[in-house]
């Protein structure tokens, strides 16, 4: 129907509404967001199979461009554009309010939709509780494991008779296999959530959450009335993606800021009153896909975390400053200008493989600096260690300048091989002692000049009588190999041993910040205490009271 259709010729006496009714079918052929509807509360004593009406969707917010100002070129900038707020129509079944415009049955429109009593758990984080009709694992201190809940069953009788509904199990949503495959079933903070429509009355939790596709798998059965019937249509849903916007449980707050201790929260309603009034429980925005994939920004653990849906990579921004960076494949990064590191402490790099660097000429033309040169400056001590071969090749000239002691030790051979002369040159003595056979092969001249000259070995003497021994060159000092740092890396006690103090793991990672920040400070980490950094308590018991965050859940 145009927007500028003339009224329906119908009788008015139908009243505009608004009234309840029911959604007997959301297939709209037109794509418009029609719904077919099924009055609640007949009108005028008519019965309800006449007061079946499609209704049209009414936007909080729609535009579109002036269809005065199309052109006829039919490209983008002659035809309408488009925006606004779009909501999938909702499922059969649920109850919504609607309108007509001047009574007229032909111009109805849907406003707004009625949530069922009691179907809000879900809404709109999917929030985990103990209360589940599974068995569930413990968590990490032995206590009844929380994963995300489905809404309580309707149709099971014992579910209606109990007159506290919040007391009623829920089955488990599919989500926990999600947070599970993350490693992040047992996170209170990146994974599981107390973020649900039913944490406290009035709620501080806002957001969206869409109803996922339609479970192919599924419940099927028959929707629509008159005209719009369809047979063994699917009904259940996958569930689907949310933006939460959390201002937080504030009977539940933080006693210390992330940066100066473990996760500790004071319960209001218990009396306590050692809690930091601004850092209310699970304070945030998330997004968050149906497969897991999130952006978090957290203001109690004061955080931000984004990750993959398969946790195999993980980024998290800490409130010291630290950024964490986890990834199963590679981490690629490309610029075509200058990539700079720079650290007022230390740069630490380690492969488990190798590590290869290559200065190429690539710059591209016009570029007139020296191009492909490595170079390494050292204001302090310069230590190589190789434990296999040590191979350089220079096409160019090898400049060596030592302004201290040259010490050179070989275990085995020294060979010097040049295809041009070998000039040595001392200021002051020139010493060779050999314990074995001294042996010098000149196809051309030999020829020695020296205001004294010895010659001591045998029966052979030339002029000056016996040579004294020459002097013993003194011995190179090793240097010693980095120390290492054995890393924790999983509830399993696998660990990496590195020269670093910290190195980022697949989730669940125990050296997250947020879960003891005085654990984690400059000194914990400085790679040259080479001291092991613990598993923070609080690791073992993520988020304590957090079994307690929904009534009756627990």
């Amino acid at each position: 129907m145009e927007q500028n259709e003339e009224y329906s010729s119908v009788a008015k006496e139908q009243k505009p509404g608004p009234f309840l009714a029911k959604v007997v079918s959301n297939i709209d052929p037109t794509y418009m967001g029609i719904l077919e509807v099924e009055i609640l509360r007949p009108i005028g004593g008519s019965s309800s199979e006449s007061q079946l009406h499609q209704v049209r969707y009414m936007s909080p917010f729609y535009g579109v461009t002036p269809v005065s100002a199309n052109g006829p070129n039919n490209d983008y900038n002659d035809t309408q554009k488009s925006y606004g707020m779009w909501m999938i129509p909702p499922d059969v079944g649920v109850t919504v309010v609607i309108i007509f415009i001047d009574g007229d049955p032909k111009r109805g429109y849907w406003i707004g939709c009625v949530p069922d009593e009691n179907m809000n758990f879900m809404m709109p984080g999917y929030a985990a509780t103990q209360s589940i009709v599974e068995d569930v694992d413990p968590d990490n201190s032995g206590n009844t494991g929380r994963v995300p809940a489905a809404e309580y069953d309707k149709a099971v009788p014992d579910n209606n008779s109990l007159a506290d509904p919040e007391t009623i199990y829920k089955p488990k949503h599919p989500f926990t296999d999600v947070l599970n495959s993350q490693g992040l079933l047992l996170d209170d903070v990146r994974g599981i959530t107390s973020s649900s429509a039913r944490r406290e009355a009035p709620s501080s939790v806002f957001g969206i959450s869409t109803p996922g596709p339609l479970d192919k798998n599924g419940k099927r059965a028959d929707i629509g009335k008159a005209e719009w019937k369809v047979l063994n249509a699917y009904v259940s849903r996958l569930g689907g993606s949310t933006f939460v916007m959390d201002d937080g449980d504030a009977n539940w707050l933080r006693k210390t800021p992330s940066t100066d201790g473990p996760p500790e929260y004071a319960s209001i309603d218990a009396g306590e009153t050692d809690g930091d009034v601004t850092l209310p429980a699970n304070e945030l925005i998330r997004f968050r896909t149906r497969t897991g994939h999130q952006i978090l920004m957290h203001n109690t653990e004061d955080l931000i975390y984004i990750t993959n849906a398969r946790g195999t990579s993980w980024v998290e921004l800490t409130s010291d400053g630290k950024i964490d960076i986890y990834a199963k494949d590679s981490i690629s990064i490309r610029t075509q200008n200058d990539l700079n590191f720079y650290a007022d402490r230390d740069i630490n790099m380690e492969a488990g493989r190798n590590i290869n660097m290559k200065a190429t000429d690539a710059a591209g033309e016009g570029d007139t600096t020296v191009a492909g040169r490595i170079q390494i400056e050292a204001v302090g001590d310069f230590i190589r260690i190789v434990n296999g071969d040590f191979f350089t090749q220079t096409d160019g000239t090898r400049d060596d300048t030592i302004t201290g002691e040259l010490k050179q030790s070989f275990e085995s051979t020294w060979d010097v091989t040049t295809g041009d002369a070998v000039n040595i040159s001392t200021g002051g003595d020139l010493n060779l002692n050999v314990t074995g056979a001294s042996v010098v092969s000149s196809t051309g001249d030999f020829t020695i000049e020296a205001a004294n000259t010895a010659i001591d070995g045998g029966n052979v003497n030339f002029n000056s009588g016996i040579a004294g021994p020459a002097g013993f060159a003194t011995l190179s000092t090793l240097p010693e190999p980095l120390p290492t740092i054995l890393n924790p890396t999983d509830q399993d006690g696998e660990v990496v041993e590195s020269i670093m103090a910290r190195v980022p793991t697949t989730e669940p990672y125990p050296h997250h910040e947020n879960l003891d920040g005085t654990m984690f400070k400059p000194d914990a980490t400085d790679r040259e205490a080479a001291t092991a950094i613990e598993v923070p308590p609080a690791w073992k018991t993520y988020g304590v009271p957090m079994d307690t965050f929904l009534k009756g859940n627990s």
